[in-house]
């Protein structure tokens, strides 16, 4: 087991509205405070979203997209976790739209469970969120030194 001693720095309360640029936010904020690691919480909800709901296999390498995503296209309500990193090189499950570029960049990893939504009550689902069209989010940020 590795193990590495941190300590909180920062906190950030962000707060999403409608229509907002999900991930390109958060990675322009992490950028903009220069956040190295960090935890990250949120609670919202998405008009519509993108995940990778359970366990894929085989990995790696990542299945293509259209075989491991799933596509949900009604308002369901989230809530999640994630971390902040910044890997050498782009990991696989990067959104499309937001490609890495010469400069350093942040990796947002994040985890969530969503709601069947109005349609599906009973169904639940948990996996990688991928992207999606933000109705709005509440999220913190704990920067770890």
């Amino acid at each position: 087991m590795d193990v590495v001693e941190r300590k909180v720095g920062r906190i950030f309360s962000l707060k999403f509205e409608a229509e907002e640029d999900f991930y390109g936010g958060i990675v322009r904020f992490v950028k903009e405070k220069n956040i190295r690691a960090g935890s990250v919480f949120f609670l919202g909800a998405f008009y519509e979203l993108d995940i990778i709901p359970g366990v894929l296999l085989p990995s790696p390498p990542m299945p293509p997209p259209d075989e491991t995503r799933l596509h949900i296209d009604q308002w369901v309500d989230v809530q999640g976790q994630g971390i902040i990193t910044w890997p050498d090189s782009a990991p696989p499950t990067l959104p499309e739209k937001h490609l890495w570029t010469d400069d350093p960049d942040p990796y947002i990893h994040l985890h969530l469970t969503v709601s069947g939504g109005p349609r599906k009550p009973g169904e639940v689902y948990a996996g990688h969120l991928c992207d999606g069209r933000l109705k709005g989010m509440m999220m913190d940020i704990i920067e770890l030194l």
